[in-house]
């Protein structure tokens, strides 16, 4: 009972039980009703040669007593009552019956209501009585009548029964095809609980169904990816300690066994090497905390212009050791902006080292900075070889190298973008990437105060 299919298959029989019974019950009332109407109509039609022979017999017999002779024709019934057609009355001037074709009703008076529908009998311009034919009511239905409504009525109950095995099979096929996505979804998600990633179902039924599947087709392609970069980020991360690692355990190994001698030249490789471990733990650090939204921000108000001024003071230098234009584009007037300090001088350093580690000699970089609706816009472009369109969606993942095979001491450690973009998301912006046939631009928006 607790089954979708049973549920939407016993709601559609409810609906269908209604409907037919709801139907059926108006067809009957409905023909039963209008039948009765056309008896009475039928049998209330008047006979104008039997108003004729009444007022003849008046006229021969100057009284009503033993009218009822004369009381037949169409619909009249027979003495007693027990007929099947309407009641003939005729009914003095004082509103009494003194003749009917149900001898009962001799001697009763007719009621007022009746009396105003009744017809005058009139002989020789006098009223001498009136003639009343009263409705059969239940006794107008005759064998015939009787059973023509219960042939209906047989007719009408087969139908709501054949109605209903239909609605049942219908109703039973079609809730059976809602629940048909809804079970192989709940097959997906439970190969996802036991750790198959990844897995696809087809978009098929009704369009919230589509777009539930369409849902959990992106979520489970969005895990999968997750896993793999997890377990990527994973080997990488143990690649990368592993390397300073090494060579630290080695260096100092072969100082302890006298191999190497133990003077500063020698101390200052495992050095350099732990300033590289604590790097890339610092990193690692920044990049979780920024990921998880808790990296602290101090925010105070900065002069773009002045940010950049300063950040090109200290790069200049570089870009002349790599015969590399470093130039600018800075619009005037530009607002301030709510930022911390550090984290964007950060952002834009990691940038500006990339493009000077990409840009061939004699290239050129250009640092932009210029109003946009939302803010100020930041943007680092450089010449030299594009990145490729498969590899645009993958540039600020973790450890991520344009070639795989550079040296990882000349190549960073891979963190620096992804450490980019969490912060420039930290201050409500979007780093983004746009790459040409021999350009790359790297561009984020901040909001003005």
């Amino acid at each position: 009972m607790n089954r979708l299919s049973v549920r939407l298959s016993l709601a559609f029989l409810l609906s269908a039980w209604i409907g037919i019974g709801a139907m059926v019950l108006i067809v009957q009332r409905t023909l039963d009703m209008g039948f009765r109407e056309y008896l009475n109509i039928r049998d209330s039609e008047v006979n104008p040669e039997q108003i004729e022979r009444l007022e003849s017999y008046f006229a021969s017999n100057g009284s009503w007593s033993g009218a009822e002779s004369v009381l037949s024709g169409r619909g009249a019934g027979g003495g007693g009552g027990s007929g099947r057609g309407a009641t003939i009355l005729v009914v003095d001037l004082d509103g009494v019956i003194v003749a009917s074709t149900d001898s009962a009703q001799i001697g009763t008076s007719l009621s007022a209501e009746s009396m105003a529908v009744a017809l005058p009998l009139v002989v020789d311009d006098i009223q001498v009585g009136w003639l009343f034919r009263q409705s059969p009511g239940v006794a107008a239905l005759g064998a015939a009548e009787v059973a023509f409504l219960d042939e209906s009525n047989r007719w009408l109950t087969i139908a709501g029964l054949g109605a209903t095995i239909l609605a049942l099979v219908v109703g039973s096929a079609l809730a059976w095809t809602l629940a048909r996505p809804l079970r192989e979804l709940t097959y997906a998600v439970h190969d996802l609980s036991v750790g198959q990633l990844g897995r696809q179902v087809q978009t098929q039924g009704t369009v919230e169904v589509e777009a539930l599947a369409a849902e959990f087709n992106m979520m489970s392609k969005a895990l999968a990816e997750a896993e793999t970069l997890r377990q990527r980020m994973a080997a990488d991360v143990a690649h990368e300690l592993r390397t300073p690692v090494s060579v630290l355990r080695g260096h100092l190994e072969a100082m302890l066994d006298g191999v190497y001698p133990l003077d500063s030249a020698h101390v200052a490789v495992a050095h350099d090497q732990t300033i590289h471990l604590a790097r890339l733990v610092e990193d690692l650090r920044v990049l979780t905390l920024a990921e998880a939204k808790r990296l602290p921000l101090e925010r105070i108000q900065l002069n773009p212009a002045v940010l950049i001024a300063q950040l090109l003071e200290a790069f200049e230098p570089l870009a002349l050791d790599g015969n590399i234009r470093l130039t600018r584009e800075i619009s005037s007037n530009l607002p301030n902006i709510s930022a911390d300090v550090t984290r964007i001088r950060q952002v834009l350093s990691n940038l500006l080292t990339n493009a000077l580690r990409h840009t061939p000699d004699g290239g050129e970089i250009v640092i932009q900075v210029m109003c946009v609706q939302r803010g100020v816009r930041f943007s680092v472009a450089n010449t030299g070889s594009g990145i490729s369109e498969a590899d645009v969606d993958r540039v600020f993942q973790p450890f991520w190298r344009a070639e795989a095979a550079r040296e990882r001491d000349s190549g960073g450690s891979g963190l620096g973008l992804a450490i980019s973009r969490e912060i420039v998301a930290l201050h409500g912006g979007t780093l983004e990437v746009v790459s040409g046939k021999n350009r790359v631009i790297f561009m984020f928006t901040l909001p003005s105060i």
